[in-house]
C-alpha cells in the first residue's frame, strides 16, 4: 500500500476549488480523488452529481468512456451532456443497470455512508470490474478529533453537510472502514486523506486528524 498527498500537478490542480470543504460539491472535483486517477479507460462514477469529475477525466484522457449514476434528476440533466451515459438511480432501491461493459475504475465518492447495506453494495462492485480493475472510495471519518470533542461534552448533532451530514446512515472510523474493505474482498492499494493537517503528523495520527478517508482498492 502506498500513500499520496494528492499533489498531482498543475494541470489537475485547475479542478480544485478552495470552497470545496463543507459546500455543495456537485460542481467541484475532489482533488484527492482526481489524484488517484491513473488513466483508466472505462470509468463508472457512482454519485456523479452533475458529472464534473467525469468531465475532468475526459479532459485528461479523451479516449476514456465515463458513465455516471446519481439519484438527482436535476444533476442528471448536466451529467447527460458531459458523460457517455447516465442513469438516475436510488441505490437502496434499484440494482445497477445490466451492461456488457466492465469498468477499469469505479468511483464511490461519499456514497457508502448513505446506504443501508454498504457491505453488500461494495461486494457487488466485483461484478462490474474488468480484470485488474479498481475502486476509489471516500468516506467521512466519524472519529475525527472535532467529533470526539463534541461527544466528550455530550454533543451529537446532525448538520447540513460534512461528517455529521443528516443524510448519513452509516459511520466509519479507519478501523471499521478497513474491516469493511477486507470483508468485501478488496485491499487498499493507495490511500490519502482530507485534513487541515499534513506531513508526519497526519501520516501518524490520520485516524484522529483526517476528515475524510480516500482509498484506491484492488480485488484480493
Amino acid at each position: 500500500m502506498t500513500e499520496t498527498n494528492g499533489n498531482f500537478g498543475k494541470k489537475a490542480d485547475a479542478c480544485y476549488d478552495p470552497a470545496f470543504a463543507g459546500r455543495d460539491v456537485y460542481e467541484n472535483v475532489n482533488p484527492k480523488i482526481a489524484g488517484l486517477y491513473a488513466g483508466e479507460s472505462t470509468v463508472l462514477d457512482i454519485g456523479c452529481g452533475s458529472g464534473a469529475l467525469g468531465a475532468w477525466i475526459k479532459r485528461e484522457n479523451p479516449q476514456a468512456v465515463v458513465n455516471g449514476m446519481d439519484m438527482s434528476p436535476e444533476a442528471g440533466r448536466a451529467a447527460t451532456e458531459r458523460l457517455d451515459a447516465f442513469w438516475c438511480i436510488d441505490l437502496d432501491l434499484s440494482p445497477l443497470p445490466e451492461t456488457s461493459l466492465k469498468y477499469d475504475l469505479i468511483i464511490l465518492g461519499d456514497i457508502l455512508e448513505h446506504l443501508k447495506r454498504p457491505d453488500l453494495f461494495l461486494t457487488g462492485m466485483h461484478d462490474h470490474l474488468s480484470p485488474g480493475g479498481g475502486v476509489i472510495v471516500s468516506v467521512p471519518n466519524i472519529a475525527n478529533y472535532s467529533i470526539r470533542l463534541r461527544l466528550l461534552f455530550g454533543e451529537f448533532r446532525y448538520t447540513e453537510t460534512g461528517i455529521m451530514d443528516r443524510t448519513h446512515l452509516r459511520f466509519f472510523t479507519w478501523n471499521t472502514f478497513a474491516e469493511l474493505i477486507s470483508r468485501c474482498g478488496f485491499f487498499v492499494e493507495k490511500r490519502t486523506f482530507i485534513s487541515r493537517f499534513s506531513g508526519p503528523l497526519l501520516r501518524i495520527f490520520y485516524p484522529l486528524l483526517a476528515v475524510q478517508f480516500i482509498v484506491k482498492l484492488k480485488r484480493r
